[in-house]
């Protein structure tokens, strides 16, 4: 459960490009941090070698929790070094995780269509989250018209997979503890991927702008730690008038992370607002917005109006939160950690 009055820490944070060209080779590797094309982990896999997953150890005192970071639309790992050096000079394991995320959600789910088949989000949240005609863990498949995520290109299956290597081919990584087993042997084996399940409850993951949908739908259906959305979700519809309807997934609850785990994080010039006050409203977030730079944070509604740092972006605020580009120096850092809390 995070702390809402945590203080502003000293440890600066620096771009970790450290070990880019590195795979897990053996226990005995003393590198602290990997780059791992995902087709490594499984065979099944897209190969990406130019946009590969990366893995970090802690630095200093251990958590015994990982953060999972995962990128928006059309980008890559590669996006958010920061972030992952904040969280990682802060105890937890982080993996950076490279997913299918070619087709953005207001592609996936223009409102005209929305307006007519609401359940279009969920339909593409599942796809991208679990794989095309893939169970999720109630038992319900789902598959969206235009998505094309195979099973072995799930999140899920390359988050198992990649702990699952980490935790073989390098053990002295600790990765293992952030699977169910005893002892190196699995207890829990994943039916739909074939691998060991991960102990969710020591899991935080947070994601940008589709990543966010995906966190959130993750929260949907596993005990995280804790899920933090960064300038997301888009998961709502506007009306003829403006106004924005959350998406059924989001306002009917049964969610396995409690609403008080869930964290925002906007700029106010976010193109998407309406739809991320609609669904944060929806999943009962506690307000009301306040600022990300000032602590002690007093709600789980963060935003901000600093200015981007990027020059060439066309939505420079919407980006602003989590991409190196273009966030402004360590403003966000206590932020960041605030939200991987839970």
């Amino acid at each position: 459960m995070k702390s809402f009055v945590r203080l502003a820490g000293a440890v600066a944070v620096i771009a970790l490009f450290a070990g880019a060209c590195t795979t897990p080779t053996s226990s005995g590797n003393s590198t602290s941090s990997w780059s791992v094309d995902p087709v490594l982990a499984d065979a099944a896999t897209t190969p990406d070698p130019l946009a590969t997953n990366r893995i970090y150890q802690p630095v200093g005192t251990e958590r015994g929790e990982l953060a999972v970071m995962l990128h928006g639309t059309g980008s890559t790992p590669a996006a958010h070094y920061e972030i992952a050096g904040a969280l990682r000079s802060d105890g937890y394991h982080v993996i950076l995780l490279r997913y299918s995320a070619s087709l953005g959600t207001l592609y996936a789910c223009p409102d005209v269509d929305a307006l007519t088949d609401p359940d279009c989000h969920r339909a593409f949240r599942h796809e991208v989250t679990f794989g095309a005609g893939v169970p999720d863990p109630d038992g319900v498949a789902r598959d969206h018209a235009t998505a094309n995520v195979t099973s072995a290109d799930s999140v899920v299956n390359r988050l198992l997979k990649l702990v699952d290597r980490m935790a073989t081919v390098v053990p002295a990584s600790g990765f293992g503890q952030f699977q169910q087993q005893t002892g190196g042997s699995c207890d829990v084996t994943n039916a739909n991927y074939g691998t060991c399940e991960l102990d969710w409850s020591k899991v935080s993951v947070l994601g940008h702008s589709q990543g966010a949908g995906v966190a959130l739908y993750l929260a949907k259906f596993h005990a995280l730690e804790a899920a933090g959305l960064l300038s997301g979700t888009y998961d709502a519809y506007l009306d003829g008038g403006g106004a924005a309807t959350a998406a059924p997934w989001t306002t009917e609850g049964d969610f396995d992370v409690p609403a008080e785990s869930i964290t925002t994080l906007m700029h106010e010039d976010d193109y998407g607002a309406e739809r991320i006050r609609a669904v944060a409203d929806a999943l009962g977030i506690s307000g009301p917005e306040v600022s990300a730079t000032v602590v002690p944070f007093l709600t789980d509604r963060l935003i901000t109006d600093l200015q981007p740092t990027c020059l060439f972006d066309s939505v420079p605020g919407h980006n602003s939160t989590s991409v190196d580009l273009c966030t402004p120096g360590n403003s966000y850092v206590e932020a960041w950690r605030f939200m991987a809390e839970g």
